[in-house]
């Protein structure tokens, strides 16, 4: 046990009581429109909702309100947080930007507006620059939505470090119109960075590499059952480096059929490819995988009190929180099936 933690652990445990609990959400999935923001407004979201109410409606506020608050949560672990665990929780955060900066290339892509876009990316808004872990602030992003194209975009993140290896597949994207390059360089860069900070950070706690290990395995297995069913020739370059499944079986599992992957996952998810089976729907594996990722390590996170492994615990629970909140709104807003949407739940199964 580590004392500096001491302070923090109290904060968080005081603050996690106000997470919502899957015998809220579910009834949200049933709400339209204003009846979903209203009903919404009598928890802590009330603040964002009133700030954002008057800048967005419909699905745009929805989105801009349950991204504010999580990122809000975020930035409450930041907060005094044990100057050893700063660069990791920094990292962590990051992805927001990396899910932000996938955002932006597929909307000029698609040749969105700025409009279309702003309210859809995770940003602390009203928060000063450089205090949450992702560097790039509302103010940069405004900046970067008015780029022209994507080119533009790539240049204007080369001062933020993700423009350099972006820029690498840039000639792809002039030639072929196709960005999955950059999209996986993206993931390649966060995870590489989370490994090297969580190496200097010195830490005794095995299980949060055992935990971003697992996470990376996920994710690369994810890639061998897409490359099965696009049927992907060259798949070694879509595979994350950090993770416990060679390259070589990843490989070999992109040339299967998707069902025979089942028998390679490093969870017992059968009942999600047999869902899939009858209806394709690849989030039913990934959305399985992550469920039982996060039952194997949030509960073992959230008893090491005085540990980073409980400052990644309540970050976990905040984004959970976030995507139960959008796939909620979602199921009625887009005609989600109820049968997909009983399966992309989270909450009530890992808690």
């Amino acid at each position: 046990m580590d004392t500096a933690y001491l302070g923090k652990y109290g904060q968080l445990r005081v603050l996690s009581t106000a997470f919502l609990d899957g015998s809220f959400i579910d009834p949200l999935s049933q709400k339209k429109g204003a009846e979903f923001i209203k009903q919404l407004s009598t928890t802590n979201y009330s603040k964002e909702i009133d700030n954002l109410s008057g800048l967005y409606k419909g699905t745009d506020l929805v989105e801009a309100v349950i991204n504010t608050h999580m990122m809000a949560m975020m930035q409450n672990v930041l907060f005094a947080v044990p100057s050893n665990a700063l660069p990791f929780v920094n990292a962590y955060i990051s992805r927001f930007d990396i899910e932000n900066i996938k955002l932006i290339l597929s909307s000029k892509k698609l040749g969105y507006k700025v409009d279309q876009t702003e309210a859809f990316l995770v940003i602390g808004r009203g928060v000063p620059a450089g205090l949450l872990g992702a560097i790039i602030t509302k103010e940069d992003y405004k900046n970067i939505l008015e780029q022209n194209d994507i080119e533009g975009v790539v240049k204007s993140l080369v001062k933020y470090g993700y423009g350099v290896t972006l820029m690498k597949s840039m000639d792809a994207v002039k030639k072929d119109n196709d960005i999955s390059g950059m999209i996986l360089s993206l993931d390649l860069l966060y995870y590489e960075r989370l490994i090297d900070v969580y190496k200097m950070h010195n830490s005794p706690e095995g299980q949060v590499l055992n935990y971003l290990s697992d996470s990376i395995d996920i994710k690369n297995l994810m890639s061998s059952i897409k490359a099965s069913v696009m049927h992907y020739k060259d798949v070694k370059p879509y595979f994350i480096k950090g993770g416990s499944i060679p390259e070589s079986t990843l490989s070999e599992l992109a040339e299967k059929d998707a069902y025979e992957i089942k028998d390679y996952m490093p969870f017992k998810i059968d009942y999600a490819f047999d869902l899939y089976k009858k209806d394709p729907f690849l989030s039913y594996i990934e959305v399985a995988l992550e469920k039982e990722l996060y039952k194997k390590y949030i509960g073992a996170f959230r008893r090491s009190c005085l540990s980073l492994g409980f400052l990644l615990a309540f970050m976990m629970r905040a984004e959970i929180e976030r995507n139960e909140l959008r796939n909620a709104w979602l199921k009625n807003y887009y005609g989600l099936s109820s049968e997909r949407f009983s399966h992309m739940k989270m909450i009530d199964y890992i808690m």
